[in-house]
């Protein structure tokens, strides 16, 4: 394993440890590790350069940890400032961060990825909404909010619906993998709501 990427992913989930929120249902260190092994799944299939790879890995890792202290409002801005904190004291060029910088911050929904490295990280952490993943992930997001605002939330089924209706994967490898199994999420939702 590249040096730098195992160097982050022990930091990250060391902030998961010491940070550790019982709130944080969904948006956890084990989302972390999926959405990581997601990254490295298109990565592999779009043959990307170390330098590329190290990118998105690093920018996987980073993309969510500021839920652990700040909540979900601007969550990939100060993602992006926890990253560059960590990176700039380990002396990594300013084109690298910005790069994954751009990458974390292109998972801001709606999402509108400008490369190929965004794509990847866009398509790896929505990869469960084409999976049967996605009814874990519906009912720990739901739950996940309303233990962060206190309150229980109506109309969550009407809400995901507008989310997989307004969501694209962006990869020809997610959208050949993945648009059928969303379809099929999509549908059944629908069903459930009517």
């Amino acid at each position: 394993m590249d040096v730098l990427i195992k160097q982050v992913s022990q930091y990250v989930e060391r902030l998961f440890q010491d940070y550790f929120n019982p709130r944080l249902l969904y948006h956890n260190i084990e989302h972390t590790i999926n959405v990581v092994r997601r990254a490295d799944e298109i990565c592999k299939f779009y043959h990307l350069s170390a330098k590329d790879y190290q990118v998105v890995t690093i920018a996987a890792w980073f993309h969510d940890v500021r839920h652990l202290i700040s909540g979900s409002y601007e969550h990939e801005r100060k993602s992006v400032s926890a990253m560059k904190l960590f990176l700039i004291c380990s002396n990594i060029d300013e084109t690298t961060i910005n790069k994954i910088a751009d990458c974390i911050m292109s998972t801001k929904f709606p999402s509108h990825p400008q490369n190929l490295l965004q794509m990847i990280l866009c398509d790896a952490d929505t990869y469960h909404l084409g999976t049967e993943e996605f009814w874990q992930s519906h009912i720990a997001i739901k739950r996940e909010v309303e233990l962060m605002m206190g309150c229980t939330i109506d109309g969550w089924d009407n809400k995901t619906l507008f989310f997989l209706q307004s969501h694209q994967f962006f990869t020809d490898h997610c959208k050949n993998l993945l648009t059928q199994g969303k379809t099929d999420n999509l549908m059944r939702l629908s069903k459930k709501i009517t």
